[in-house]
């Protein structure tokens, strides 16, 4: 590839009130070694710290890399689908990687290593994704997002059960004509979810070994701070009611595609098993077998979904007893 090939991977960084983290995040991206031109889309939500002028410092320092985009009104808040509607059509890249602003990139090949990839499998691959490291922003502690030690296909069975679960979005790389889910199964919830499985539609998912970015869980503001944290059993029904109702678009729009008979029955063992588990969540264990329905449904589960099923009672009940202690010790400071 030349330079004159114009630019071949279109980066989309999405940041808010990231004054602690998005230094890292442009460290990552200008440390690319490539041999080939890339863009990032640097997209700032109206923030409200000094995350905006770092953004400014980078895109002064590397303006044929960093293309910021400011907003003075939060675009998220508004309902704006802030990728397809803002990012998406001022990009050019023929490829399509992702990195939100409180995560960073830890490999300078990173880019280079995956569009080798797509470049030299250019039939039957949607998209290159790798290992993570999963930094607790509480405590300080790392682990790994996946224990796989080689490279491999990401299996459609795989992809459809455990979601985007396999991979962090920080490590995907995605061929621009995929970019776009179809509307039947979009969710504005579980937008990394319903990428995985079209992607998984469109063709394999490459798995690469090596650890190239680091995903902050409980960083300030983020998604899991705000939902992973001392939610109640309410958030929990209503998220879980959520998932069942992509996974029961996923069903639908399965059948009306026509797609292969095996296909169509890993999605509907995932969706019975949401149904079910949103029935344990609002009911309990009691009853659960009470119709043929649900018991047809609990039987055609795999035994890891069953236990899933299952485990969701005593889930809830640590949960709960874990709240009451807290409220416990509160009282007693």
């Amino acid at each position: 590839m030349r330079m004159e090939d114009g630019i071949v991977v279109s980066v989309y960084c999405l940041a808010y009130n990231h004054e602690q983290y998005i230094r890292d995040a442009l460290e990552g991206f200008v440390r690319q070694k490539t041999n080939f031109r890339y863009e990032v889309l640097v997209h700032d939500d109206a923030s409200t710290d000094n995350t905006p002028a770092i953004i400014r410092e980078y895109a002064q320092k590397y303006p044929d890399i960093i293309k910021p985009i400011f907003q003075t009104e939060n675009q998220y808040s508004k309902g704006v689908k802030i990728l397809p509607e803002i990012i998406h059509p001022k990009s050019s890249g023929r490829y399509i990687a992702f990195c939100e602003g409180d995560d960073y990139w830890c490999d300078e090949n990173k880019l280079q290593r995956q569009v080798d990839f797509l470049e030299t499998h250019q039939e039957g691959y949607s998209a290159c994704v790798h290992n993570t490291k999963v930094l607790d922003c509480r405590n300080g502690e790392t682990y790994l997002k996946n224990r796989s030690r080689k490279d491999r296909d990401l299996t459609f069975r795989q992809v459809v059960k455990y979601g985007s679960s396999e991979f962090q979005a920080s490590s995907l790389m995605l061929r621009r004509e995929f970019f776009n889910a179809p509307k039947e199964i979009r969710v504005r919830s579980f937008g990394d979810y319903t990428l995985a499985v079209h992607l998984a539609f469109m063709g394999k998912i490459r798995y690469l070994k090596e650890t190239m970015s680091v995903y902050r869980m409980f960083s300030a503001g983020s998604w899991t701070s705000r939902n992973l944290g001392n939610v109640s059993e309410e958030r929990f029904i209503r998220t879980q009611a959520e998932t069942t109702e992509f996974t029961t678009k996923l069903y639908r729009y399965g059948r009306e595609q026509n797609i292969a008979a095996w296909q169509l029955d890993e999605i509907k063992k995932v969706n019975d098993r949401n149904l079910l588990q949103l029935y344990v969540l609002e009911n309990g264990l009691k009853g659960l077998f009470s119709t043929a329905e649900r018991r047809k449904m609990f039987w055609h589960l795999d035994a890891e979904q069953k236990y899933w099923v299952i485990d969701t009672e005593f889930k809830k009940r640590k949960r709960i007893k874990q709240r009451e202690e807290n409220e416990k010790n509160g009282r007693h400071q």
